[in-house]
């Protein structure tokens, strides 16, 4: 029924936007020979912060503190 599906749809429609858009990373420069905890900082970004951003991530868009 309906009833179970368009709420399945829904949540797994959320799930996949926020988890991707918070494991994507930026392209750093691979040639620098940094720790891995230096690389991860520079190739990690938060997304811009909002009322409706905090609320739709659960306040994963702060993925560097995360």
């Amino acid at each position: 029924s309906s009833c179970v599906y368009v709420p399945r749809y829904l949540e797994s429609t959320w799930f996949i936007w926020v988890s991707q858009m918070n494991h994507i990373p930026m392209d750093i420069d691979y040639d620098r020979n940094e720790d891995w905890v230096s690389t991860q900082l520079h190739a990690t970004c938060n997304v811009n912060q909002s009322v409706f951003n905090d609320w739709f991530t659960g306040h994963l868009n702060f993925q560097i503190e995360h």
